[in-house]
């Protein structure tokens, strides 16, 4: 071997020696649906989960098997529990958030994210990546969920008046256009008939008298309750009687919508507006 050659042979072998090792995936507990589903796709699988509100329909298969922790007001997560996972990091929300400072007391990275528009997924995504120290992966992956969120709006040919309803049990609330479920109808092609309506949360209480007098041309009703409570919940909203007199119910345009993915965000949420429009709207 030639001289030349033997020198970069060596200073190649000895920068191998001495080259850091790979950084390890951090130890993240995901507490929303939101977090879970966005790491995953960044290649961090979570050491344990926060339970959702509705069901687990738009997690990836990945996030199967992984520990989920019980949430409760006003923490949020048990400390004790959640410290036996150890993690170094937990992706939080306003929600939990006087949780946070217990966690922090133990020695975790918190951060608080959870997206209540269709816009913010993007600019949540990428902050996530940088408290994971994956922010290129994170920009690729908001960068191509804004390019499928404006894929699927092309073409919206109707705009039909719609009121989006929280069932909390047999109580309805308006979904306005500062909750997740409001602002995906919107962005889907729905005109929400929530004007004067206020609520910092989102969502306003209101009456069925309410609802026949704004008299949507759509209904889309999204019962919350216990698991074992939601079919029933599903079958009275689909057939409420104190509607009959509403455009929805006499064109047959009450919708029940029983998955998760317009009571918490989620990075797919393109095809979540895309099957708004299909199921719902039918405004193609």
């Amino acid at each position: 071997m030639a001289p030349m050659n033997r020198l970069v042979v060596a200073l190649l072998l000895a920068l191998l020696a001495f080259a850091a090792p790979a950084q390890a995936a951090p130890r993240v507990a995901a507490l929303t649906p939101f977090s879970a589903s966005t790491i995953t796709r960044l290649g961090v699988r979570p050491v344990v989960l926060g339970q959702t509100l509705g069901g687990t329909d738009q997690y990836l298969a990945s996030l199967r098997g992984v520990p989920v922790l019980t949430l409760t007001h006003p923490l949020g997560p048990n400390m004790e529990q959640l410290a036996t996972y150890n993690p170094s990091i937990v992706l939080s929300s306003k929600t939990w958030q006087r949780g946070s400072a217990p966690m922090r007391r133990l020695g975790m990275k918190v951060y608080e994210s959870d997206p209540t528009s269709v816009a913010a997924v993007g600019r949540e995504t990428r902050a996530i990546g940088k408290v994971l120290g994956r922010t290129r992966a994170a920009n690729a992956l908001a960068t191509k969920i804004e390019n499928d969120v404006r894929a699927a709006q092309r073409g919206i040919k109707r705009r039909p008046r719609v009121l989006v309803i929280l069932g909390v049990g047999r109580t309805p609330h308006a979904m306005l256009a500062n909750s997740w479920g409001g602002d995906v109808v919107a962005k889907a092609g729905g005109q929400l008939l929530t004007a004067g309506l206020r609520s910092p949360s989102g969502i306003a209480r209101i009456s069925d008298e309410i609802v026949v007098k704004r008299n949507p041309d759509i209904i889309i009703a999204v019962p919350h309750g216990s698991p074992g409570a939601i079919n029933k919940l599903a079958a009275y909203y689909q057939n409420n009687p104190s509607w009959r007199n509403t455009r929805a119910v006499k064109n047959k345009r009450v919708y029940v919508a029983t998955g998760n993915q317009l009571l918490q965000p989620y990075p797919g949420v393109a095809a979540t507006i895309r099957s708004v429009r299909a199921k719902f709207l039918k405004n193609y």
